[in-house]
């Protein structure tokens, strides 16, 4: 662990300590405390933006737009590997056959821990990090999908999106695309999602922010921010010129229209209700981490899983 992630996380922690004091000599209310909870989130992703712009924002300067190219045809990138002793979930199997339905012209690859070598060429201190418990899977995961997109191009989806439509045409124009946070996301601050991402190969905003991730794992060896992948995302447009103009580009929609079952996932499936969702977007984020719940029968997850929607 380097000394100035040591800094970063101490300085962090002193912010934090020094407000939350502050707050109880006033004897703030809860009304107050969830408002200045708030603030404490902002001041620390903007940290984050200004801590990742100095430390890994230098590794990107050398890189330059690639021309833009497209394989015949391209591929859908997805990922599941399940832990010793378990089966995969239904609803992941279920996910992953509407994709298959809904592909189009696109060629389908669900890769494992067995198949990512032969598409991707993440450093050997990666798959150290994630052998030695320093990173979680889903950190991992996170360099996995710009890694492959970088190589190959194409579009990555995660194992619990649920498809009901084609991808639209003006995401597979774009270059580049992400869906960004809305009013339904639960952490605002990420600013962004990588559930779903397209990229062309040669994408600058793609390998550039590839390109901060693995510089980050080489150095480092603890994340700072679960959504700290997401916050590199936004240092480099926010921080970078070229990059900012190219995020300018890219269509801007929030992630609201995929999130419908944010917090409806485990309650009764409604028809007219599963008619209005499907008119809103061509996919739906789902989960395969099932609640502390005794009744999952006739609901929208249930039948999701059942693959009968």
């Amino acid at each position: 662990m380097s000394y100035s992630f040591k800094l970063a996380r101490f300085q962090l922690r002193i912010i934090f300590l020094t407000r939350r004091f502050i707050l109880w000599l006033k004897g703030c209310d809860t009304e107050e405390r969830q408002s200045k909870r708030q603030e404490e989130v902002s001041v620390k992703t903007a940290f984050l933006v200004d801590y990742f712009a100095r430390k890994y924002m230098p590794s990107v300067n050398r890189l330059t737009q690639k021309q833009i190219t497209v394989e015949n045809p391209e591929t859908i990138w997805q990922f599941w590997d399940n832990p010793v002793g378990q089966t995969t979930p239904d609803i992941v199997n279920a996910s992953i056959r509407t994709v298959e339905k809904f592909k189009g012209n696109f060629k389908h690859k669900v890769l494992n821990n067995s198949t990512i070598g032969d598409y991707s060429d993440l450093p050997g201190y990666v798959f150290d990090r994630l052998k030695n418990g320093k990173m979680i899977y889903a950190h991992f995961a996170d360099l996995l999908r710009l890694n492959l997109l970088k190589n190959h191009g194409g579009v990555w989806m995660d194992a619990t999106l649920y498809m009901t439509d084609f991808i639209p045409k003006y995401i597979i124009d774009s270059d580049f695309f992400v869906f960004l946070t809305g009013n339904l996301t639960h952490y605002s601050y990420s600013f962004m999602q990588n559930f779903f991402i397209r990229a062309k190969k040669g994408s600058f905003l793609c390998e550039a922010w590839e390109q901060m991730g693995v510089e980050y794992w080489k150095k480092e060896y603890r994340a700072i921010d679960y959504f700290q992948h997401q916050i590199m995302f936004k240092t480099l447009v926010f921080k970078h010129p070229p990059a900012q103009k190219l995020f300018a580009e890219m269509p801007y929609v929030n992630e609201d229209e995929v999130l419908q079952f944010v917090d409806s996932l485990f309650t009764t499936f409604d028809a007219n209700e599963w008619d209005r969702i499907k008119k809103i977007s061509f996919l739906q984020k789902t989960t395969y981490k099932i609640p502390d719940i005794d009744i999952y029968q006739d609901t929208y997850f249930s039948k999701l899983s059942e693959g009968k929607l």
